[in-house]
């Protein structure tokens, strides 16, 4: 290796790291412990769960398959099957769902508005919305 392409190797691993140091931060002040998590399949809005305590609104029946209000785990119906989404000191995560490399399940907490949980093998996404923001404004009306 040539000098030139450490250095090149180095600036990039700096950049990156950087990079990833300012999404992480990003997240951190988006954080909303007492926002609301809602469920959306099929681009419809099923379950709202509270971040402040794990309460819970079902908006469509059918789609909510059980709720455990003892453990604060909800199952909802994904298109390959259910999806189990858990509720724990303000953040929810997806524990348990069926997909070909279960992307849902890796990518953990959330209680950030810039950080959805994306199960797009199951048509599921979750989404976290602040209760401080008007509806007219952040455009869920």
């Amino acid at each position: 290796m040539k000098k030139t392409d450490i250095i090149l190797l180095v600036a990039i691993t700096v950049l990156a790291l950087v990079g990833l140091f300012v999404v992480r931060t990003i997240q951190k002040n988006t954080a909303v412990p007492n926002g609301t998590a809602y469920v959306i399949y099929n681009n419809k809005p099923v379950l709202e769960i509270e971040l402040s305590d794990g309460s819970y609104t079902i908006l469509q029946t059918q789609y909510v398959i059980d709720v455990d209000e003892e453990e604060l785990i909800y199952i909802v119906q994904g298109t390959n099957g259910p999806v189990t989404i858990e509720y724990d000191d303000g953040k929810v995560r997806v524990i348990d769902e069926t997909s070909p490399k279960n992307i849902c399940q890796d990518q953990g907490w959330s209680n950030s508005t810039v950080k959805p949980i994306t199960c797009l093998p199951n048509n599921l996404v979750i989404v976290i919305k602040d209760n401080s923001v008007p509806s007219e404004i952040d455009g869920t009306g």
